[in-house]
């Protein structure tokens, strides 16, 4: 089954209304649309954080998986979360044929329930209010010193009680 991406451009623009929809929702858990980080971006970002092999990368809200991918090719190890089920399809199939499905495991939930104690790095492309919300959903689990990027808006971190 081909990606949501390579549906064809109505697909492609259809898909992203829904995404940016149900963000408009009331009470959603979706804080952001989907839009594919360029590789770029996401190569920028690793070389931030230096991510590399020892390394737990967690992408809260990882789309078709391409920033657990680039980390993974790093020898970092990876988990995504992702609550749309046609993108945790389609991060999963690129695991497994990019041959790196022992190093990336996609859980289909609400990234605000993750537990991030394992990770070192966390990687965020949402908006203000979802980096926000998130962060402060698994501050409880989040350790000292773990790396967090966000591939476009600003992040808060919320300050420990």
């Amino acid at each position: 089954m081909p990606s949501v991406l390579d549906k064809g451009p109505l697909a492609s623009i259809l898909f992203e209304m829904r995404t940016w929809v149900r963000c408009l929702l009331p009470y959603t858990p979706y804080v952001a649309p989907f839009y594919p980080t360029p590789d770029t971006v996401i190569s920028r970002v690793l070389d931030l954080t230096a991510v590399g092999p020892g390394d737990c990368l967690y992408d809260l809200g990882c789309g078709d998986g391409r920033v657990l991918l680039a980390a993974a090719r790093r020898g970092a190890r990876c988990v995504g979360f992702e609550l749309d089920p046609e993108l945790v399809r389609d991060a999963v199939t690129a695991a497994r044929t990019a041959g790196l499905e022992s190093l990336v495991r996609v859980v289909r939930a609400d990234a605000a329930t993750a537990d991030v104690s394992e990770a070192t790095v966390i990687a965020l492309y949402l908006s203000d209010h979802g980096n926000s919300r998130l962060l402060r959903a698994v501050q409880s689990t989040l350790r000292p010193g773990t790396r967090v990027a966000s591939f476009y808006f600003p992040v808060g971190l919320p300050r420990r009680a």
